[in-house]
């Protein structure tokens, strides 16, 4: 399977926002909501992210996946100050790529960026009742480090990989 991830830039922004449309439609028909289709717009995202916070991943050319990557996040990881790790948001493989281990090439590649930044941890949090995703998680290496309820509405589960502080250099 030929695999490219590309930092997003400008242009690319349909491309995201087709991608996370398409599973959180997949979401929705499994009646898992978890985003709307504002809150998979550019108008939405670009409150919380920049476009070079996206990366996107082309198998054969096709755009399949993405996810943002940023060194500080505040609302989710108080206390974690800039620098110290990275954050993992919006992961996301189209339907027609699922099943492919994508999800697991991004984790790894989002690793590396760690080690590239010199970065000792990759953090993230997800819904705290996706099974399936948890599962997918604590396989690729992070521990949970809490739960909670966040803004009276979202179950949250917080992960955090710890990146061998040997290997960064």
């Amino acid at each position: 399977m030929q695999v490219e991830v590309k930092r997003a830039q400008a242009g690319d922004i349909p491309v995201i926002e087709a991608i996370l449309r398409d599973v959180a439609e997949w979401l929705d028909r499994g009646g898992q909501h978890q985003w709307s289709a504002e809150d998979v717009s550019w108008k939405s995202l670009s409150r919380d992210y920049q476009i070079e916070e996206f990366y996107i991943v082309y198998r054969m050319g096709d755009p399949v996946a993405c996810m943002a990557l940023q060194d500080y996040d505040p609302v989710y990881w108080p206390g974690v100050d800039k620098g110290e790790a990275l954050f993992l948001h919006k992961l996301a493989v189209k339907r027609t790529a699922a099943g492919q281990g994508l999800a697991a090439y991004l984790i790894a590649y989002a690793k590396q960026c760690c080690h590239e930044r010199k970065i000792s941890a990759l953090c993230l949090d997800c819904w705290r009742d996706r099974a399936k995703l948890r599962e997918l998680y604590e396989r690729e290496g992070f521990v949970c480090v809490k739960e909670a309820v966040l803004f009276n509405r979202y179950d949250a589960a917080f992960y955090r990989c710890q990146i061998g502080r040997m290997d960064i250099r």
